[in-house]
């Protein structure tokens, strides 16, 4: 009975290790320019302007960090935004959408079934939420600098 019960928690932890594997490895696949949506969606909202800059935070991913930058610009009323994971390469990945509604922030990149949402703090200098991404979610804190 013990060495079924540490067969089938080894196995758990492989099974996380591939889930967490893969995650890394859409966001590296994302740095090629043949992967990028030829025209991101973005908002029209006035309210997102509010996101203007850059945004840090890092996921954890195992036993491994990843450093991530969220470039948020707006010009003509359009707003657009670039999420840059520092440790791959400085992958550049375009947002497909971007959206602020109240204190909530989400934006999506579609191309790597990529999802974020959070809270905007009351100073509007974080972001507390939830990347999710191939089923797993994890915790992103986004912080302006």
């Amino acid at each position: 009975m013990r060495n079924l019960f540490q067969k089938a928690r080894k196995s758990d932890r492989d099974g996380m290790t591939a889930i967490y594997a893969a995650i890394a490895a859409s966001l590296i696949v994302m740095a090629s320019p043949a992967s990028r949506p030829a025209s991101a969606q973005v908002s029209t909202d006035k309210t997102a302007v509010s996101f203007n800059g850059d945004w840090q935070g890092a996921l954890d991913v195992q036993s491994a960090t990843l450093r991530l930058v969220l470039h948020v610009t707006t010009t003509d009323g359009k707003t657009e935004a670039v999420l840059i994971s520092i440790d791959q390469n400085e992958a550049h990945l375009p947002a497909t959408s971007i959206e602020r509604a109240g204190d909530t922030m989400k934006f999506d990149l579609l191309t790597i079934d990529g999802h974020y949402t959070g809270k905007l703090s009351a100073d509007e200098h974080s972001v507390d939420g939830t990347w999710s991404q191939n089923g797993v979610d994890l915790p992103l804190t986004l912080t302006r600098k």
